[in-house]
């Protein structure tokens, strides 16, 4: 039973990562042709969209944060590394690793407290980003990302994996 759970979430953690990859992909592929044509409108038609801008904003944010999550899930998120430096003892770089991995985990819970209490404010607003689109919405993929970072981290912290493409799925060091 334990191994068809553990199955289970692993496929739902894929079919995250797929998606996050798709957004990723798609959003690049918007991002660049909206920028470019923005370019080419204020360069030789001298104008422009009111709402390109904006959205290119809106996706960096976007890509930023579900880089930010697929980078979690690879085991590559931000951490010091001095650690390793000084020894190669197998046990002290385990723990060091869990060390990390559950700082990592208190960080994106404080981060993730607040940034829904900002998404609920700028739901409770009226304001909108462009095209008619909520702030709110631009918003929400923070507090998304950050939840899909805590779940990896909690994963890595009490299982142990990490689903790292180029190393293959296995145990953390």
């Amino acid at each position: 039973m334990l191994s068809s759970l553990k199955n289970s979430v692993l496929k739902l953690e894929q079919l995250v990562a797929t998606t996050e990859e798709w957004l990723l992909t798609v959003g690049m592929i918007i991002m660049i042709s909206v920028g470019a044509l923005q370019v080419v409108l204020r360069n030789f038609f001298n104008t422009g969209t009111d709402w390109g801008d904006m959205l290119v904003r809106a996706l960096v944010l976007w890509l930023g944060f579900v880089g930010a999550s697929l980078a979690t899930r690879r085991g590559k998120h931000i951490n010091i590394d001095v650690a390793s430096k000084i020894t190669s003892n197998p046990t002290f770089l385990r723990v060091r690793q869990k060390v990390i991995i559950f700082i990592a985990l208190v960080m994106t819970a404080l981060l993730l407290k607040f940034s829904i209490n900002f998404t609920i404010l700028e739901a409770g607003d009226s304001m909108t980003a462009f095209l008619n689109i909520p702030t709110w919405v631009v918003f929400i993929i923070v507090p998304i990302s950050l939840f899909i970072m805590g779940v990896r981290l909690l994963l890595q912290l009490f299982v142990g994996y990490t689903l790292d493409k180029d190393a293959g799925e296995g145990l953390l060091p």
